[in-house]
């Protein structure tokens, strides 16, 4: 399987980078179609003279008297109008080789070496525009107009439209190339087409057989995996858009309704457009693990699932609605009300609790008590608009934490934005909710969702679907449980404390170890003291990483309190751990927790994300 995961993750990057090429391999394609051949050769403007003459007239200096070295090849050569030697002494099989060579007046026998005057008239020759040339200059490569030249040459510039520039021969005065702009684009079209990323001047390089070898490669991979989506039962063929009905039970209400739908979409997608939401807050991706359903056939199991759901759970029959097509199941069991409404959400209190904290509490508009679980969310729609970048009216004893964020607003589209419930269902007609003003981490842009409902005023109203339950105690009285959470990630775990000390009167044991920075980031604190008082089974455990000197308690992260507790308290009987908080101290308290030998299905966690 590792080998199998490993070949899915060089494919998908294989991917990415030919695909890539691909796109450019269009681009340079349709360019070449539909470019003009002549203005992109830079030879628009150039003159082709023949540099002839007649040696009548000339009395020819003998060959042999001019060096000793025989040369390899001679050429009688005219530079305006008059002759000379060309001798090559050495060169390579193309002409922008190396090449030793040198020019002997063949009057006179002299060696002769061009002037900048004979260099400018010669390209004024070659140039028929109006614009001015420049001072020649006798340049060494590399050359970006003529990357594979390898001898120097002459460089004359012209002061026009099109920015040519003339390059002659640093020998024999010979025009070899015209380049303006028109050339230059050619030229980077030519290099990306041919993946010519290191100027080598053409296509015969090292990257471009490296290419040849990924494309090969991405298909031995694709192929690869193919053949295992079939074994595992994944790659099926369907043909049209057949409709088909799955029964689905709804657990929550103990309930059965068919459901009709286009066979070849995942079960998330077809559950959601006949109004059946599975928790998601990826958007079907396969990275968050949320979108859970019980089948009553034996599904393949996919890598997402492998990595988001435990062993027992996928022997069940547990599968994720956004992994499997409508296709292959015929009934299902979801664990949510078969109707997720909308609500129309009013804000009767916001107050700052701890520093960058606001408790937000709504009451829904129309009235209506909403039933849920303890650990539950809703997803609000945040409409597009302007949002401050930190809040207008702080706290004076709070000011000080915000000193070094700078005022201002910043724009952004509508989104969703997903927080849990801090309270449980029978304890308030009000939904309360801590909403963390994520600060502007590059002084521009802060936290979309929470800098919104942290704005919003008494009586002003937002959209909310759910509530959503797919994080909650389980129904077994015999286990003693322990709640770890850091930051605003106490919201789910305070409510599912609530609920089992108020509502349901557990009499198991309760542990919650919070983890925040100082004592002014402490969520509830007094609250939750008071609740370890009133009921003994309950302990409350606060930890602080920078706490001043008059903290008393637990000093730390919440990692540090958790080991000597699970070896203290894990032999004497079974515990769940219920964690919530950022993504890395969840990912650490879960290795600790696994490590001590806990069953991954003791452990429950719920992510929140910006």
């Amino acid at each position: 399987m590792r080998l199998f995961k490993l070949n899915t993750s060089v494919h998908k990057w294989l991917s990415l980078f030919v695909g890539l090429q691909l796109l450019i391999w269009l681009g340079t394609g349709l360019y070449f179609n539909l470019m003009d051949h002549s203005k992109a050769s830079g030879n628009e403007l150039r003159v082709h003279s023949h540099h002839e003459g007649s040696i009548t007239g000339f009395d020819l200096f003998p060959i042999k008297d001019i060096i000793s070295e025989a040369p390899q090849e001679v050429n009688l050569i005219w530079v305006l109008h008059q002759p000379y030697y060309h001798l090559v002494f050495d060169k390579g099989q193309h002409s922008y080789q190396v090449r030793d060579s040198l020019l002997f007046d063949a009057v006179t026998g002299k060696l002769f070496n061009l002037s900048e005057e004979q260099v400018l008239t010669l390209a004024k020759n070659s140039y028929s525009g109006q614009g001015k040339l420049t001072t020649p200059v006798l340049s060494q490569p590399p050359f970006s107009d003529h990357v594979r030249q390898q001898n120097p040459m002459w460089q004359v510039a012209v002061e026009d439209e099109n920015n040519t520039t003339i390059y002659l021969d640093s020998i024999t005065g010979q025009v070899l190339r015209h380049a303006n702009d028109d050339f230059r684009l050619k030229d980077l079209m030519m290099k990306l087409h041919f993946m010519d990323y290191g100027n080598s001047g053409g296509f015969n390089h090292w990257l471009i057989i490296a290419f040849a070898f990924a494309t090969l490669f991405l298909s031995i991979t694709g192929v690869t995996w193919l053949i295992q989506q079939y074994r595992s039962g994944l790659l099926k063929l369907g043909w049209g858009t057949n409709r088909q009905k799955v029964a689905v039970t709804f657990s929550n209400e103990n309930t059965i309704t068919d459901i009709s739908a286009v066979g070849s979409s995942t079960v998330l997608e077809e559950l959601a457009s006949s109004h059946v939401y599975l928790s998601s807050s990826c958007g079907g991706g396969g990275t968050c693990g949320k979108c859970m359903f019980l089948s009553s056939t034996q599904l393949p199991i996919t890598l997402s699932e492998q990595e988001h759901l435990s062993q027992e759970q996928l022997k069940e029959g547990y599968r994720l609605g956004c992994q499997h097509r409508f296709s292959e199941i015929s009934s299902i069991e979801v664990n949510t009300d078969r109707n997720i409404e909308n609500h129309e959400l009013v804000v009767v209190a916001t107050n700052f609790i701890t520093p960058f904290i606001k408790e937000v509490k709504f009451k829904v508009k129309s009235g209506k008590q909403l039933a849920f679980k303890a650990g539950a969310y809703m997803q609000f729609d945040v409409p597009a608009g302007m949002n401050s970048l930190r809040p207008e009216n702080m706290p004076e004893n709070y000011e000080k934490y915000w000193e070094s964020y700078s005022h201002g607003r910043f724009s952004h589209d509508g989104v969703t934005r997903h927080y849990s419930l801090v309270n449980f269902d029978e304890e308030s007609d009000e939904l309360t909710f801590n909403i963390r003003w994520q600060t502007a981490k590059d002084g521009f842009r802060a936290g979309i969702g929470s800098s919104y409902l942290g704005s919003l005023q008494v009586g002003e109203t937002i959209t909310a679907k759910g509530p959503f339950s797919d994080f909650y105690a389980t129904s077994n009285k015999k286990v003693s449980r322990v709640f770890i959470g850091a930051g605003s990630g106490l919201a789910p775990l305070r409510s599912i404390i609530f609920e089992q000390l108020k509502k349901h009167k557990d009499k198991s044991g309760l542990t919650l170890i919070y983890g925040a920075r100082t004592e002014d980031d402490l969520l509830y604190h007094n609250e939750l003291k008071s609740l370890s008082e009133k009921h003994k089974n309950f302990s409350y455990i606060p930890t602080l990483s920078n706490p001043s000197e008059q903290w008393q308690g637990h000093s730390g992260y919440v990692q540090q309190v958790l080991l000597p507790y699970l070896s203290q308290k894990m032999a004497l009987f079974p515990i769940e751990f219920y964690l919530c908080g950022p993504e890395a101290m969840m990912s650490e308290v879960e290795k600790i927790i696994t490590d001590a030998g806990i069953p991954s299905n003791q452990i429950f966690k719920d992510k929140f994300s910006r």
